[in-house]
């Protein structure tokens, strides 16, 4: 769960990054919009660029209600901050609200609910922390304006190298272990992936194994996290593909880029059983259509004639999802 909340932020860069690194074959572009990089920033936090509000401090605005706040806050036995990746959720979860609170409002609450649930000297440490994720949250933007349009590889690289830098000239190697490990190795994990699908000389067959390899070289909790990401892509890409009327070979090639031959074969079956199940559907639907629409016969014999054709064709499980398919259709 603790990646969880930086998800929507690794789709977002998804988006963007993988636009501009678009290859030449139809195919092969579809096949790259894969994992995001994380590094890639939600929107700006700047004082200058928020309206002014004036809710008192500590107020809870709408899209917080009946939530709790994200992040725990744990001291050592001498009274000392210890610094983990909650530290970071917990600042993360009261700058989402910027937009319906100013930059300075949602930074005045996240000081107060560190008073009131910290004494000192952890107290000290967290508002000294806090302001190095501001000083970080503005330089980053200042960052964005010398890389506005990442075109290629080598330049995603060096956009990521220098928000490392900036990382560890703003925070102590503690907490930039603890606040941006997962997505440094999350970010090499990206680059490494983009490289081999851009790669022209790697067959798409040997290109899912590749990735595969990549992905359970992560920590756990990582792999569990691409697993659904990777899973989503291939299903929405999939669509964009069948809706351009690609044929079975360039859904192939997709499907073995992502997430090699095994998983491929997998889904093969599974098409393969879904057209059967949809080719029997439609045969059961025309002869109900007839049964309905023959006048000689009563209503309960309609009725009786429909049951016994659902019980010929389809496994009592089966009736079920029949039963609601027809109901979805009346």
């Amino acid at each position: 769960m603790r990646f969880l909340i930086y998800a929507p932020f690794l789709v977002a860069a998804l988006l963007l990054g993988w636009h501009y690194l678009a290859p030449d074959e139809p195919v092969s572009e579809v096949a790259t919009n894969a994992a995001p990089l994380t590094s890639m920033p939600a929107a700006p936090l700047l004082p200058a660029t928020q309206p002014d509000q004036s809710l008192p401090s500590g107020t809870t605005v709408v899209s917080q209600q009946g939530t709790e706040v994200d992040g725990l806050l744990e001291v050592d036995q001498q009274g000392n901050l210890l610094i983990t990746e909650q530290i970071r959720h917990l600042f993360d979860y009261f700058y989402t609200t910027v937009g319906e609170v100013s930059f300075d409002q949602a930074t005045a609450n996240i000081r107060q609910h560190l008073r009131g649930q910290l004494q000192q000297p952890a107290l000290s440490q967290a508002l000294a922390l806090l302001d190095d994720y501001i000083e970080y949250k503005t330089a980053l933007v200042e960052l964005e304006q010398a890389y506005p349009v990442i075109a290629d590889i080598d330049g995603l690289r060096a956009r990521g190298d220098a928000v490392q830098r900036l990382r560890a000239g703003i925070f102590s190697a503690e907490a930039h272990q603890a606040f941006f490990a997962a997505d440094e190795v999350f970010d090499q994990f990206s680059l490494a992936r983009l490289a081999i699908m851009h790669d022209a000389n790697i067959p798409a067959e040997d290109k899912g194994a590749m990735i595969e390899s990549l992905r359970q070289g992560l920590p756990e909790d990582m792999q569990d996290l691409l697993v659904p990401q990777i899973h989503q892509v291939l299903t929405e890409q999939t669509q964009v593909l069948q809706s351009e009327g690609a044929d079975a070979a360039q859904i192939r090639e997709l499907r073995m880029s992502l997430v090699g031959p095994e998983a491929t074969g997998r889904l093969e079956t599974l098409d393969t059983q879904r057209q059967q199940w949809h080719q029997r559907v439609e045969e059961f639907s025309a002869e109900r259509r007839s049964i309905i629409e023959h006048p000689g016969l009563a209503e309960a014999d309609k009725q009786q004639a429909i049951e016994d054709l659902a019980s010929q064709r389809f496994a009592p499980n089966e009736r079920l999802r029949l039963a609601s398919l027809i109901d979805d259709a009346n």
